[in-house]
């Protein structure tokens, strides 16, 4: 699957839900680094955002307008 679509992916998700790294990983079936860098490109773009969760576990979701 092309990055473009893994990307798409990953917003779609992350639409639903915030999630950490280990979980898009999960769900998507891929390996943590390979996911890391598609959110990093996406994190870098501000098309996602970090924050912390109450338990300090990095979360990704979609920026609030």
């Amino acid at each position: 699957m092309s990055t473009a679509k893994l990307k798409k992916q990953i917003l779609v998700h992350l639409g639903e839900q915030p999630m950490s790294l280990k979980e898009i990983a999960e769900k998507m079936e891929l390996k943590e680094k390979k996911t890391f860098r598609l959110i990093r490109s996406l994190f870098q773009k501000e098309q996602i955002q970090m924050v912390r969760s109450e338990d300090g576990t990095r979360r990704y979701k979609i920026p609030d307008d």
